[in-house]
C-alpha cells in the first residue's frame, strides 16, 4: 500500500527535476502541468496543456516536451517494508522438577538380647542441572545405641556447584558442614574451589573426578580447641549400572593437610524394586590420620538400605 502511494508521487517529482533542468518553462507552467498530470484525466490535461500554450505561446516546444517527460513510464519505486520479527526471545524458563535428580537412602537395624542395639541412618543426595551450571546438595544423619548407651551420632551437608567449561571439564565451589563427637570433632566445616574432570560420561557408567584447594575450620569434641587450616581436596565419584537392574556406585573424598588427612568412601551396591525403588549394601569408611584424644583411626559401617530415586 505505501508503495502504490508514494511511487506516482515520487515518480513525478524525479521527472519534473530532470525536466527542469533540460527546458527554460517559468515555474508556474510547469506546476500546472505537473498537477494536471498526476490527476491522470485526459481532458483535463488537454485543456491545461492548451492553456499553457495559450499564456506561453513562444514555448509550445517546451510544453510537449515537459508533459511527454512526465508521462514516459519508469520503474516503479521501491520501498522496503518495515519487517517486524518478532520480540526478543525470553531467557528459558524451567519448571522445578525439570532437569532435577537425587535419591533418599534409609537404613535401620535393631537387636535385641544380650546386647541391645539400634541403629537409624539416612542420606540425601540431589542434582539439578541449569544450564552450564550443575547444583549439588547432600545430607547425611546417622544414629546408634547398644545398652542404652550413644555409640554413633554424626549428622552433616554440602552444597557444590559445578560450571561446565567443555563437555568433560568443569570448575566447582564446594561448602560443606560435618558433626561426629563420637570421632573427636564437634564440627567440621569445609570451603573450597577447583577444577574437575569426567573420565567416562555414559549412559551405564559415569567417572568424575576433582581436586582443588579449601580452607577447613575445627573444633574438638572434649577440649574445645579451634583450629583452622589450608587443605587439599579431592573427590571421585564412580557409578556403573550393571545387568539385570544391578547398580554399583562408590565415591571417596580426601582432604589432605599439615596436621592431618581425613578419607571418607562409601560403595553401594543395590538392585532395583521398582522404577523409583531400590534396596542393596552400604560399605562406609571413615579415616582420620591423627584423630584428637586418641581415638581411633578408622571407623567402618556396613548398611542394608532402601532407597527412593526421582
Amino acid at each position: 500500500m505505501i508503495e502504490m502511494i508514494l511511487a506516482p508521487v515520487v515518480q513525478v517529482s524525479m521527472l519534473e527535476a530532470s525536466a527542469a533542468q533540460n527546458e527554460t518553462l517559468p515555474d508556474g507552467a510547469r506546476r500546472m502541468l505537473s498537477a494536471a498530470v498526476r490527476l491522470d484525466d485526459p481532458g483535463q490535461l488537454d485543456a491545461v496543456i492548451g492553456a499553457a500554450k495559450l499564456a506561453f505561446p513562444d514555448a509550445h516546444g517546451a510544453i510537449d516536451g515537459f508533459v511527454a517527460e512526465l508521462q514516459e513510464p519508469t520503474e516503479p519505486l521501491t520501498v522496503e517494508a518495515f519487517v517486524v520479527t518478532g520480540t526478543p526471545p525470553e531467557p528459558p524458563k524451567y519448571s522445578f522438577l525439570e532437569n532435577l535428580e537425587g535419591r533418599l537412602d534409609l537404613n535401620a537395624a535393631y537387636t535385641e538380647g544380650n546386647t541391645d542395639t539400634s541403629n537409624l541412618g539416612a542420606l540425601f543426595k540431589a542434582s539439578l542441572k541449569r544450564e552450564t551450571n550443575i547444583h549439588r546438595l547432600e545430607a547425611y544423619a546417622n544414629t546408634g545405641r547398644a545398652n542404652d548407651q550413644r555409640t554413633q551420632e554424626n549428622w552433616g551437608g554440602s552444597y557444590q556447584m559445578d560450571t561446565l567449561w567443555t563437555d568433560d571439564i568443569f570448575g566447582y565451589t564446594r561448602l560443606s558442614y560435618d558433626s561426629d563427637q563420637f570421632s573427636g570433632f564437634d564440627y567440621r566445616a569445609f570451603a573450597g574451589a577447583g577444577a574437575g574432570y569426567y573420565f567416562v560420561q555414559e549412559q551405564k557408567l559415569s567417572l568424575r573426578g576433582e581436586v582443588g584447594p579449601g580452607y577447613r575450620y575445627s573444633r574438638e569434641a572434649n577440649s574445645g580447641e579451634e583450629s583452622g587450616d589450608w587443605v587439599l581436596y579431592g573427590a571421585v565419584d564412580t557409578k556403573w549400572d550393571l545387568l539385570d537392574g544391578w547398580r554399583l556406585e562408590h565415591d571417596s573424598k580426601l582432604t589432605l593437610s599439615d596436621p592431618s588427612a581425613t578419607v571418607s568412601s562409601r560403595s553401594q551396591l543395590s538392585t532395583s524394586l521398582t522404577e523409583a525403588l531400590r534396596a542393596g549394601l552400604a560399605y562406609e569408611v571413615q579415616f582420620e590420620e591423627d584423630p584428637p584424644n586418641s581415638r581411633e583411626n578408622f571407623d567402618t559401617t556396613l548398611k542394608f538400605n532402601v532407597s527412593y530415586g526421582f
